[in-house]
């Protein structure tokens, strides 16, 4: 493939959400809070562990009841958190819960009753829940940012959440120093105390926050979006994917207290667990986005579940802690990677997937809470077993069980979601570690060994105002100067049935047309196209030149509608019996740039959301990887003369003598350009 004027990388985050000073301080409160939170979830469960009695398995089984009632509000009280806000002030309410989370923290080392740690657990993370709605709906005051500047207020609001949920690996850390200084001067309480002292600044800095306004809107409980999980094969892989991922790391925190105990680690040993956890995570879910750049993230997503099963095995069976640590974040970095391409791959809530990604969090929320209320007490049930001269511990048990449907559903999800079928595992999967798309030898090899008895097939691809239609039109001129018959088509809507297609296919009044059904008149438009328009000019030996063809299908129907791609494009093969361009010219622009140049009201597809258009053009940038002697993709945004420069390089290297011989004895004159 021949790539030119490639484009620019992604500029940098702007900055101009830190020029607010009140923001600033909203995101130093936001992580402070969330600091506290997270500090608090081992503080609190280490506190169980050490006042329960009996063995690992049984302090795993009170630090998991911690684990458990601190899971409960986010899954069950969702709703008050966003009533609490739309009826309180927002200062007030953040300050009071922080406050008493301070007073709330601080009481479980003076009261040193087990049942109030339990209670105590539960208030400090049900107290949380205005956090999650007053910073999203306080962000447009504080940055100054008007309805209409969406893209401020998302970078604002993606600031916060990194600041709330970046905090984890800071409070594994923190616990882990904690834990080592308790152990050294006997100080048993000391996290607990410290996990105090962070919600009373939290506290503190909330409070001076002069300016915070904005009410939050009732939220919905995650629980009630599992009974609406629907869709075809590719949103239920998706749902199987995030509840194995979540599954994964769950049973790791659920027994991480008795598992590290049972190696001699205590609390620190517990403390460097979650480090690895929570390292691990961190690390998968940015680099989920970005590694292994040309392979299929419905495949990488399958893989990456499966790995992180697997890694979950040997969690189980080993008996070493700084082993377990090392390969807990591996581990971790596996279902990371999982859950931010689950994530990817469900984009925005559309007709046939409504509200996705929402509930993708409710099955991982869910799956989360099953976790930590059944494996602690599965494993001091299960206990401690001699196999041979191996002893398995009562928490290795445990995650070997956890590990069990967590692989299945590894694989059963990359089964559903492989978009790839047909293309072995394992040369596709080097191909992308060389940074290429496998492509089968065979297709290369017998397009090469097709036979030349017919003309030429160009087709042009590209996004919504790419310019297409300008340069297929250059280039059919350009070819008919140089002494070719030419064939100018398009799609759809080339031929009488076309044009009746056409009409249905953009008519925005059409807004009940199904994907698959869209799918199928545009295959209709394809074939009827084919046989009456483009395989004649073919056959006598002419140049077609068609402004779309059936990549437009696999990207906006496949990609843009999320459908698989396999089975549009075998339907599309008999539509057009096998039919493939000698070259396709892919015209790439950003889909802001695109529709910005429309001069025209737009049609049904040309108003879809920006998303969508974004995977359309995700979708043709894969085809050209994945079959690059094909096509030549060209920059768009270069100047008009030289894109046609470009393209007509490229011609050159497939055309056939322009006038065939006996032609000018026979008619005398050059053939001439056709226009349907």
């Amino acid at each position: 493939m021949t790539r030119t004027g490639a484009l620019p990388p992604h500029a940098a985050e702007p900055t101009g959400v830190w020029s607010s000073k009140p923001f600033r301080r909203l995101w130093l409160a936001v992580s402070l809070s969330g600091l506290g939170l997270w500090l608090s979830v081992p503080a609190l469960a280490a506190s169980a562990a050490a006042a329960a009695d009996g063995g690992p398995a049984a302090q795993a089984r009170s630090a998991g009841l911690v684990l458990a009632v601190m899971a409960l509000p986010a899954v069950l009280l969702a709703p008050l958190a966003g009533t609490a806000a739309a009826r309180l002030d927002a200062r007030v309410l953040l300050t009071a819960a922080d406050a008493l989370r301070f007073a709330l923290v601080l009481s479980v080392p003076l009261v040193g009753a087990a049942p109030w740690t339990v209670v105590a657990a539960f208030l400090v993370a049900l107290l949380a829940l205005p956090w999650t709605a007053v910073p999203d709906a306080a962000v447009p005051a504080l940055i100054g940012a008007d309805r209409q500047d969406d893209e401020l207020r998302g970078r604002a609001r993606r600031a916060v959440l990194r600041a709330a949920f970046g905090a984890a690996p800071v409070a594994a850390v923190l616990f882990t120093v904690l834990a080592l200084i308790a152990r050294a001067a006997d100080l048993a309480d000391l996290p607990l105390y410290a996990t105090a002292v962070v919600f009373l600044g939290a506290a503190a800095s909330v409070a001076l926050l002069r300016d915070l306004r904005g009410s939050g809107a009732p939220g919905t409980a995650p629980w009630p979006l599992l009974l609406v999980v629907g869709g075809g094969a590719a949103p239920r892989g998706l749902f199987l994917a995030a509840a194995a991922a979540a599954l994964t790391t769950a049973a790791i925190a659920a027994v991480a207290v008795g598992h590290a105990r049972e190696m001699g680690g205590g609390a620190a040993g517990f403390g460097s667990v979650l480090i690895g956890l929570t390292v691990g995570l961190a690390a998968g879910i940015f680099l989920g986005p970005r590694v292994l750049g040309p392979f299929s993230r419905a495949r990488l997503l399958g893989l990456a579940v499966v790995a992180a099963a697997l890694l979950l095995i040997v969690v189980a069976l080993v008996r070493d802690l700084v082993v377990v640590v090392f390969v807990t974040s591996f581990m971790s970095v596996a279902a990371g990677m999982a859950w931010s391409t689950a994530a990817g791959l469900a984009g925005e809530p559309t007709d046939e997937q409504a509200a996705a990604p929402a509930r993708l969090r409710a099955v991982a929320l869910v799956t989360g809470l099953v976790a930590v209320a059944v494996l602690p007490p599965l494993a001091a049930a299960l206990g401690d077993n001699a196999i041979g001269s191996y002893e398995l511990a009562g928490t290795g048990a445990a995650l070997l069980i956890a590990a069990v449907p967590a692989l299945l559903a590894g694989v059963l999800a990359y089964r559903r979601l492989d978009d790839r079928r047909g293309i072995p595992l394992l040369p596709d999967l080097l191909a992308a570690l060389r940074g290429e798309v496998y492509t089968p030898p065979s297709r290369g090899a017998e397009r090469a060994a097709a036979p030349r008895n017919r003309g030429v097939f160009i087709a042009f691809e590209g996004g919504e105002g790419a310019g297409k239609t300008t340069q297929a039109r250059l280039a059919a001129i350009w070819l008919r100067d140089h002494g070719y018959d030419v064939v100018t088509t398009h799609e759809p809507g080339a031929t009488k049935i076309g044009m009746r297609l056409r009409a249905m296919l953009l008519d925005k009044q059409n807004t009940g047309l199904s994907a698959r059904a869209e799918t199928l008149l545009y295959a209709a438009d394809r074939a009827d196209h084919v046989a009456n328009v483009i395989r004649p000019a073919l056959e006598r030996g002419a140049i077609v030149v068609s402004d779309r063809y059936v990549d437009s299908s696999l990207a906006y129907q496949g990609y843009g509608r999320r459908q698989p791609v396999d089975e549009i494009a075998r339907v599309n093969a008999w539509a057009t019996e096998g039919l493939v361009p000698d070259l396709t010219v892919l015209l790439e622009v950003p889909p802001d740039t695109g529709l910005g140049r429309l001069a025209s009201p737009a049609d049904r597809m040309e108003s879809e959301p920006r998303e969508f258009h974004e995977r359309v053009r995700e979708g043709f940038r894969a085809l050209a990887d994945a079959d690059p002697g094909r096509y030549l993709v060209v920059d768009a945004s270069l100047p008009q003369n030289e894109i046609s420069r470009l393209v007509q390089d490229r011609i050159r290297e497939i055309l056939p003598d322009p006038v065939p011989a006996g032609t000018e004895e026979i008619t005398s004159t050059f053939p001439a350009i056709t226009d349907i």
